[in-house]
């Protein structure tokens, strides 16, 4: 009876041959155990990377915003500082026009130099505008801005020549 039972059940006792479909199943099986272990890095990748992305953002913008707030600082140090310059150099402008006209024996004389003056000044300050318009548009070069202020200097040295001259005679 065992015996019997046995050969009429051969197919399942039998361990040298896989059962019908065997291949099959573990092939699925193997499948979806390398295919989960390929999701679940990814998973991780995605959300190192985006974690990645998202402090850089922010490091981006905080420096950013960083480097502005410093550029406009500096941008108002050096516009107050050349408003300065230039009221300096304004006021001893009209200082010197004003000495022009005391040195000058007339009316009509002081008229003519103070014209004179005010042709080579104008010629000047057209110059002075460009380079204040430049400077508008690049307020961190300082080249221009010491262009700007030779320009001054030389009005200042302009009058003081047109006095030394005036007040000899």
């Amino acid at each position: 009876m065992l015996e019997e039972k046995i050969r009429k059940n051969r197919g399942q006792y039998d361990v040298h041959e896989p059962a019908e479909g065997h291949f099959d199943r573990f092939a699925s099986r193997l499948d979806e155990a390398l295919h989960e272990n390929e999701r679940r890095p990814m998973r991780i990748n995605w959300r190192v990377a985006a974690t990645v992305i998202l402090l850089a953002g922010l490091l981006g913008v905080l420096i950013f915003q960083y480097s502005n707030n410093n550029s406009v600082v500096q941008a108002n140090q050096l516009s107050d500082e050349l408003t300065q310059v230039m009221e300096h150099y304004d006021r001893m402008t009209d200082q010197k026009l004003n000495d022009i006209n005391a040195c000058a024996a007339t009316d009509e004389e002081a008229a003519k130099i103070d014209e004179l003056a005010r042709v080579q000044l104008n010629e000047l300050e057209k110059d002075a505008v460009k380079l204040q318009q430049e400077l508008k548009e690049d307020e961190s070069n300082e080249r221009v801005y010491g262009a700007l202020v030779t320009n001054y200097r030389t009005r200042i040295k302009i009058l003081d020549n047109i006095i030394a001259k005036i007040c000899q005679l």
